[in-house]
Formats: C-alpha cells, sequence, structure tokens
C-alpha cells in the first residue's frame, strides 16, 4: 500500500512539471492554451530524461521537434496562399495569469490517454517516455505530422520508448 501510495505522489509531481512546462511551451510559441505537442516539448525536460533519451536515439531533440512543428504551420499558410517568406517573425511569447489549466483537445486528449496508461503501467512511476508512447498512438494533428516531417516512423518511436522504460 505504500509503494503505491508512493508511486502516486511521483507521479502527481511529474505531472506538476509537465503540465507548467507544456503552458510555457505553449506561450512561448505565441498560444495560449497547450496541444500535444507541447507536452512532448515538457516531456523532454523532464528530469527523468527518458524521453530526451528516446529521442536522442532517432538524431532528433526540442529545437528540430519545434522546427518540424513551425514547418507545418508555414505549409498550412502557404495552402492558402500566404507566402512564408512573409512569416518570417517569431509570435511573441503570451503571459498567462491563468489559475485554472486547460488545454487544446490533442492536449485533452493526450493527458486521457496518459491516464490510462498509467493505470496499465502500475510498477513504474510517470515518465518522459510515458508520454512519448501515447504520443505516438495520436494518428491526427500537429504531433503525427512533425513526427512525419522529422522522417520519424511512429511505430518504432514508441516501440524505443517502450524499450526505455523496461531498462529502467
Amino acid at each position: 500500500m505504500f509503494k503505491r501510495l508512493l508511486l502516486r505522489f511521483r507521479d502527481m509531481q511529474t505531472i506538476g512539471k509537465l503540465i507548467p512546462g507544456a503552458d510555457e511551451h505553449a506561450n512561448l510559441m505565441g498560444e495560449e492554451t497547450p496541444g500535444a505537442e507541447h507536452f512532448v516539448l515538457s516531456a523532454l525536460t523532464l528530469e527523468d530524461r527518458t524521453a530526451k533519451r528516446v529521442f536522442d536515439k532517432f538524431g532528433i531533440d526540442s529545437k528540430k521537434f519545434q522546427s518540424a512543428i513551425k514547418s507545418q504551420y508555414i505549409e498550412a499558410l502557404s495552402s492558402v496562399g500566404i507566402s512564408g517568406q512573409t512569416i518570417e517573425i517569431d509570435p511573441e511569447p503570451i503571459k498567462s495569469g491563468k489559475i485554472f489549466h486547460d488545454s487544446q483537445p490533442s492536449g485533452q486528449d493526450l493527458m486521457k490517454s496518459l491516464y490510462a496508461l498509467k493505470k496499465e503501467d502500475k510498477e513504474l512511476p510517470l515518465q518522459g517516455a510515458h508520454v512519448i508512447i501515447v504520443a505516438t498512438s495520436i494518428e491526427h494533428g500537429v504531433v503525427p505530422r512533425a513526427f512525419k516531417a522529422l522522417g520519424v516512423d511512429r511505430e518504432l518511436l514508441g516501440k524505443a520508448a517502450r524499450e526505455e522504460l523496461a531498462s529502467i
């Protein structure tokens, strides 16, 4: 019983870092609320470093992932006739004064899936690699398109994240 309580406490500590990190990444990218992509970026900065090690195996890091995210917005704007060359300025970071957390639907879905995954995995505390596993299961949206832009096979990335967790 004590072990389960300790595990839950550690999970809450990790979530207490993951959510504000996602908020910060969203705000730095000029968005008010985080999407799944911001939770992935936040997972890369967690102290356990499991998400970072998984990304390292594929030769990607947070800067490359952010670049892949940004390229999607440029492509989307070009598809409606707005040149990517007119979009050379980075968005202004948003300062959030929120008391309660809110996120985009993709961020909400990621957190729900993360909760479901953790219900199955009762042995390990929540790790950044868990976030990567959930992110690789997302079929539509910014995250899978970013992985595709980076030339990363989501299935292999998810497998590497599972292997990372198994090695702990």
